[in-house]
């Protein structure tokens, strides 16, 4: 039977991997949100869209709105609302972002991409940051340009597997206004113009990770180290999506053995300059049932 937090280990392996250096509490917190969120997704995505899909997406609106606490998708996160209650705006913004994601929507530009990736997760860097210790407004845009970041990422991952469903996120103008026609029939015709995009798409997200990580000050010093190793982890994915400017036919992955050689370079060269931090202290990953070792 699996668990909250088997199902982030297994559906969300590198930002799992990252959370082994927050405590025991905001792990916790932590792995409430990710199901949360992972749950939001799934009904989401179901296709083709139905009317059962659009009840469940208002049923959780209303529940947040008006405060139904009892809703079995919102009721966990009752304890964390209390504590946090400004995440209710983004937890609201980001079910609205999930319930426009459908088939028929059409990202023209980049305006459009990053509206987009803003909705369905700057808004899950807004729910993280008050529980990584982030208090000052000022920090909520660094906090939301590295959920964009990250969702850029999963795009440039998922190309292939979202054509899959009848959805392209790349913008149509890079595309040279073919996005609507591309289906995954004719993805191989639309590979070299695929790629060059996907090449512009991660150079944007390596973009919006640089900005983002400038924020870290922003979060209590204990809990910067594992927004690092979560970034740097995932922004390596990246480097795997492309090989020799095509798209790779499998879901990219950074295997554990680089992750933890990320971790370590991350540990190496961690002090108050590289990550505007006021401690040099590395946490120690956190004991759980759950183990360190991750099948990729």
């Amino acid at each position: 039977m699996s668990t909250p937090h088997s199902t982030m280990a297994k559906a969300g392996k590198t930002f799992f991997f990252a959370t082994r250096w927050l405590n025991n509490s905001i792990y916790n917190d932590t792995v409430i949100l990710y199901n949360f969120c992972r749950t939001i997704d799934d009904i989401a995505d179901e296709a083709p869209i139905t009317p059962k899909r659009e009840q469940a997406l208002t049923h959780v609106l209303e529940a947040l709105n008006f405060d139904h606490i009892s809703h079995p998708i919102v009721e966990p996160l009752r304890h964390i609302l209390k504590r946090f209650p400004e995440i209710r705006r983004p937890l609201i913004a980001l079910v609205v972002a999930c319930r426009g994601d459908t088939p028929t929507l059409h990202i023209e530009d980049e305006e459009d991409l990053e509206h987009y990736a803003h909705g369905v997760a700057g808004n899950v860097g807004l729910l993280m940051y008050p529980l990584l210790g982030g208090k000052d407004p000022a920090g909520r845009t660094y906090a939301a340009r590295l959920g964009i970041a990250m969702q850029y990422t999963n795009i440039a991952r998922d190309i292939i597997e979202d054509l899959t469903r009848g959805r392209v996120y790349l913008p149509s103008t890079w595309l040279a206004n073919s996005s609507k026609s591309l289906t995954i029939e004719s993805f191989n015709a639309h590979e070299a113009r695929i790629a060059t995009a996907v090449a512009m798409l991660l150079e944007r997200a390596n973009h919006h990770y640089a900005y983002g990580l400038r924020g870290l000050s922003y979060l209590d010093s204990r809990n910067r180290f594992a927004i690092t190793v979560a970034a740097r982890c995932y922004q390596a994915i990246g480097s795997r999506v492309l090989q020799n400017q095509k798209l790779s036919r499998s879901r990219a992955v950074v295997p554990l053995s680089q992750k933890l050689l990320l971790t370590a370079k991350i540990a190496l060269g961690w002090s108050p300059d590289c990550a505007s931090c006021s401690t040099t202290t590395i946490p120690r990953p956190q004991s759980s049932n759950e183990p360190l070792v991750i099948n990729e």
